[in-house]
């Protein structure tokens, strides 16, 4: 596994980010960041070479889907100026791309993908050494629960 975090590894899909935040899914709050997160069973469907939608439509869906999709989500109301926005997700985003290995290794043996989002709670632009371990935090939390019976 390299340590990088591709356009495939990011949830884009309206759907599914609806799925994520309209209740009844994981959470926790690992201070600076709010993390929610639902399993998917998506991945599974794919991989069984049943039809995707895309193949319906005469598409061949060639690549694999990574165990993890993240979002990054900062609040207007928290930080006002779009630099301070912009600054807090890059550093949420190199916290999860150093420390995703944990969780890529905790789901490498389950028929399912984790979707997650991550969402900042403060009003503060912490430093980097703050973002990095919560992120830590919150993944081995998150693995934890997904090694349990």
């Amino acid at each position: 596994m390299d340590n990088t975090l591709t356009k495939s590894e990011r949830l884009t899909s309206k759907l599914q980010i609806d799925k994520l935040f309209a209740g009844g899914n994981a959470s926790m709050a690992a201070f600076p960041l709010r993390v929610v997160y639902m399993k998917n069973t998506e991945r599974k469907v794919a991989e069984d070479g049943q039809r995707t939608a895309g193949e319906e439509q005469g598409m061949k869906d060639t690549t694999q889907r990574p165990p993890v999709s993240i979002l990054v989500s900062v609040p207007k109301k928290r930080f006002r100026h779009a630099v301070d926005r912009n600054r807090m997700k890059r550093l949420v985003r190199e916290a999860y791309r150093l420390n995703k290995k944990m969780l890529w290794d905790a789901l490498a043996d389950k028929d399912y993908s984790l979707v997650m989002a991550f969402v900042c709670i403060t009003d503060q632009l912490p430093s980097f050494y703050a973002v990095n371990k919560s992120m830590k935090k919150a993944i081995t939390r998150i693995a934890e629960s997904l090694n349990k019976p």
